[in-house]
């Protein structure tokens, strides 16, 4: 280990540690679910510190990972046993050009970084989480989703160049146009082929003021109906839905005691206009079928973008969270028995969960797969659950999981997953050898983020050293 630190050193421009206080702080992430510790730390100051590392790594049979801010919630930027890159002081902005709509930045750079630039310029990145705290090499390396995902694809659908560190100590510039191959891989490929080192990506214009609508739906056929035009036709800038049960009683037949649950959905409309009073609420909510208009809110853009809170993370709990995309033809069919499930394994009365819409035809990213529909429905669940309960509740999420891939869903690897290796060819279907083929190109060691993806090779050759 002397040795391996004395060496790092001499070819490292930032800092390299072995210290167990360091070492610690990257071995669990936002899940609290896999736990992982490295033999080193690295805190890199440029690519050229990346590239050192990665070819060090390579030649020592040692593997390696990136992590900035670490919100991955299934073990996706930790590593065990090799060696950790902590990328969170690539944190500039290198240029900003708000009136040709790019901007230029390191992968560290938060996108709360990138809203507070952009927001007194009037303009805004196309789509945000409701985490300003993650970063851009995160999210772009997952898709990144948000309220306006069903009209602007992911935040990776809007990435526009990437600089990438290969598995090969390769340092490259990649776009749709200039080693295109790489770019559509690195986006959504939770740096399984190159660590991402320098963004680029889109800018939109934003309109000054918001005006959301509530509403309250007792029917999920209903709702979805309602989606599928709204999402379908343009005129709306955010729409997302929430779940909320109201038990209504207890059944006792059978012997058993079974809570009996309403469901009702609260769909949020959103509407970005250069003066409220522009709004005609008529024509606005115009041929919905909702039971019930809760609530109308007027907010500045600026308000409307703002997070509602951060989620709280006792400690002793994980956050066994799920996301299934599913083909809008089968939504209602698997998000019935889905709530049907909950019960079961979970107080369903202080679990999140929710819908959200994607169209197909604005995601183009082979590593971020969609189900066979022109119309995409994602069902979210949150859980957070005291770590004594975790093996219970990841079991039937994996049984949620396999339904979805029955159903023809896919999943947004963004969130848990524990893939064996049916489940990622059922992920990727007829793509997966593609997969594996740029896997072997561009990381021919495999040493790159290992343990998450587990590729045909590997379950062939045996594990490598730090795996």
């Amino acid at each position: 280990m002397n040795s391996i630190i004395t060496d790092l050193k001499q070819i490292i421009a930032g800092e390299v540690s072995n210290k167990t206080t360091d070492l610690e702080v990257v071995s669990q992430d936002f899940g609290g679910i896999i736990q992982k510790q490295p033999q080193i730390v690295i805190r890199p100051q440029n690519a050229n510190d990346v590239a050192q590392a990665i070819k060090y790594a390579a030649k020592q049979g040692l593997t390696i990972s990136s992590r900035a801010a670490g919100h991955s919630l299934g073990g996706q930027s930790l590593n065990q046993g090799g060696i950790l890159l902590d990328m969170r002081n690539f944190n500039q902005i290198h240029e900003f050009r708000a009136d040709e709509l790019w901007f230029q930045a390191d992968p560290g750079v938060t996108w709360k970084q990138i809203v507070d630039t952009a927001i007194p310029h009037g303009v805004i990145p196309p789509v945000l989480t409701n985490n300003f705290e993650v970063t851009l090499g995160g999210t772009l390396s997952a898709a990144g989703l948000g309220l306006s995902s069903f009209r602007y694809g992911s935040q990776a659908d809007n990435c526009l160049g990437l600089e990438v560190v290969t598995g090969t100590g390769d340092i490259v510039w990649c776009t749709p146009e200039e080693n295109s191959e790489l770019f559509y891989h690195v986006l959504c490929g939770y740096g399984q082929f190159g660590i991402i080192t320098k963004v680029k990506c889109r800018l939109r214009k934003y309109r000054p003021y918001t005006r959301s609508y509530f509403l309250c739906y007792d029917d999920l056929n209903t709702l979805l109906h309602d989606e599928r035009r709204l999402a379908s036709q343009g005129y709306i800038d955010g729409l997302v839905s929430l779940f909320s049960p109201c038990l209504q009683g207890v059944s006792r037949a059978e012997s058993k005691i079974k809570p009996l649950i309403q469901w009702f959905y609260r769909m949020q409309i959103t509407i970005e206009v250069d003066s409220v009073n522009d709004i005609n609420d008529v024509e606005s909510l115009y041929d919905l079928n909702f039971y019930r208009h809760v609530h109308t809110e007027d907010l500045t853009f600026e308000q409307f973008i703002q997070p509602i809170g951060q989620v709280p993370h006792p400690v002793g709990t994980a956050n066994t969270w799920i996301d299934i995309l599913l083909p809008a033809k089968r939504a209602k069919e698997f998000i019935d028995l889905a709530l049907q499930s909950i019960p079961s394994f979970v107080d369903f009365r202080t679990v999140p969960v929710g819908s959200f819409c994607l169209k197909a035809d604005n995601h183009k990213l082979p590593m971020f797969p969609l189900p066979d529909d022109d119309l995409i429905i994602g069902l979210g669940m949150y859980p957070t659950v005291p770590k004594s309960q975790i093996t219970p509740v990841l079991e039937q999420l994996n049984l949620l999981t396999d339904l979805g891939f029955q159903m023809g869903g896919k999943r947004y690897l963004a969130t848990w997953a524990d893939f064996d290796l049916p489940r990622w060819r059922s992920q990727f279907g007829d793509y997966w050898p593609k997969v594996n083929e740029m896997k072997q190109k561009y990381d021919p060691q495999q040493i790159l983020n290992p343990g998450f993806f587990k590729y045909e090779a590997l379950a062939q050759v045996g594990v490598k050293s730090g795996d």
